[in-house]
């Protein structure tokens, strides 16, 4: 059985009165959609190749959602209802009410008032600078954006070992660590001179300096809460510790910097701003289990220091994988090589 299949039959055996979605994203293809025409008729039935049939329970819904209609044929647009979704009306305010409502429940009233009111200062000014101002050497949605910056800012909540977000957070902190999820959400795919500009913009609307869009009242971060006139904002990393701006550098953790004696010298990485945002990046994402990307130029240190935080990362939660891409490289072999790494323990499990 395919994904399909197995989610159907789990949500037509499943007895709860609660609403259940199933959605298709991606292209719809004439081959595969052809075969979901009994599902999508009055008869509500899948018809799998064994023979099954599975019933369609009243608590079930279908959703389709594809870039365009160009391969469906009639008999699927017939059955199904159409609503066509212009991008741009759609924008990330949605992701954002949906995003606030899944905040955790430590947050207060107030404080979840405050960030409402940050949220909507902020976030339109930076999307329309970043979109006319700005040039990107990864062009990405502002669906996309708005994702990358509540991802990092719910890192933030949950502190670096990822497992702080239960407890009352502090209303300082919830806007300090807000402001730095916007840099490296939105603004961490501009090129140089692109950072520069959105550094100077970006200081001017936080001190208040923008009157087209003013500060609000309930955002009371001092000059001391923001980070240094000196550099760009690109420079500073918050600490939830003490609430404060350091420098990349400063906040390496020494143990973790430290050389031992034995490294060979073609294996040592010494510490930089760079190299301290990537680790820093690394280590919070892995420990909150969020996949992402690091992209740039080649010879810049992007795979050495992937694999020196990898090949140090403890034994008992990760194991590692490394696969080396190239033009040529086709799906089926990276899903051969993830499975040569495995054994088979069972009929569909694998360890």
């Amino acid at each position: 059985d395919g994904v399909l299949a197995n989610a159907f039959r789990s949500m037509a055996s499943n007895t709860s009165l609660d609403r259940k979605w199933i959605v298709f994203d991606g292209p719809v293809d004439a081959i595969w959609i052809e075969n979901m025409n009994t599902v999508l008729d009055d008869n509500k039935k899948l018809c799998l190749m064994s023979g099954e049939i599975i019933q369609m329970t009243p608590q079930m819904n279908m959703l389709f959602e594809p870039a365009d209609l160009e391969q469906a044929s009639p008999a699927t647009v017939s059955r199904c209802g159409m609503i066509y979704m212009e991008p741009r009306q759609l924008s990330w305010i949605p992701l954002k009410d949906s995003y606030l409502e899944s905040l955790p429940s430590s947050i207060t009233e107030d404080q979840m008032e405050i960030l409402l009111e940050i949220f909507d200062w902020l976030l339109p000014p930076c999307f329309e600078f970043i979109r006319n101002e700005c040039k990107r050497f990864v062009i990405t949605s502002e669906l996309h954006l708005f994702k990358s910056i509540s991802r990092i800012y719910s890192c933030m909540l949950r502190g670096p070992k990822g497992n702080e977000d239960q407890g009352p957070q502090s209303t300082v902190w919830l806007q300090i660590s807000f402001l730095f999820s916007i840099i490296w959400g939105m603004a961490s795919t501009l090129i140089q001179d692109s950072r520069a500009k959105f550094d100077t913009f970006y200081r001017q609307l936080i001190i208040g300096n923008n009157k087209n869009y003013p500060r609000p009242k309930n955002f009371k971060l001092t000059k001391n809460q923001l980070f240094s006139d000196k550099g760009s904002c690109f420079d500073y990393v918050c600490d939830k510790r003490n609430n404060q701006w350091q420098l990349w550098l400063n906040a390496i953790d020494r143990e973790h910097a430290s050389i031992s004696p034995y490294a060979k010298v073609n294996d040592l990485i010494i510490p930089t701003d760079e190299t301290s945002r990537q680790t820093y990046f690394l280590r919070m994402f892995t420990n909150n289990d969020i996949p992402f990307m690091f992209v740039g130029p080649t010879g810049t240190g992007k795979s050495a220091i992937t694999n020196n935080f990898i090949m140090s990362a403890p034994r008992d939660r990760f194991v590692a994988n490394v696969i080396n891409f190239s033009a040529r490289t086709t799906a089926n072999q990276t899903q051969d090589i993830v499975m040569s790494k495995l054994d088979r323990r069972k009929k569909g499990l694998y360890g």
